[in-house]
């Protein structure tokens, strides 16, 4: 069974996941798993860390989409970052990079993350008027 590990980093408002390894049918449920251990909130911002992630397949590309369907509908977000340029280059050929929000460097998906707008249920719902 070909490796796959992970090493998790929680930030204030985003948790970065750096996977190493190969993400193929065997690994993907690992992948799903991890991802679905490390959300404390269904709005919480992700971000995956590719850069030691020199394949996946259409299973572990399932899972990132699912990951990013599922992220959106509660308000939070996926973001990819330094993908393997083998990884960049099928999510161009599949024009899953069109969907997905990928970034050069873990830094600036942090960052993509933080910047949005906090959710809907965390907003005031009526603000205080002037005195």
């Amino acid at each position: 069974m070909p490796d796959l590990t992970f090493a998790t980093q929680r930030l204030p408002g985003v948790s970065v996941i750096s996977v190493a390894g190969e993400i193929d049918a065997v690994t993907a449920v690992l992948l799903d798993r991890q991802l679905r251990a490390t959300r404390r909130a269904p709005h919480e911002h992700l971000v995956i860390d590719l850069s030691d992630a020199h394949f996946l397949g259409s299973a572990g590309l399932r899972v990132l989409l699912n990951t990013h369907a599922f992220a959106r509908q509660h308000g939070g977000t996926l973001r990819l970052a330094a993908p393997h340029p083998r990884l960049a280059a099928m999510m161009r050929f599949t024009h899953a990079h069109t969907v997905l929000h990928v970034h050069d460097t873990v830094e600036e998906a942090v960052l993509a993350a933080l910047r949005l707008p906090a959710p809907a249920a965390a907003q005031p719902a009526i603000e205080a008027a002037p005195s």
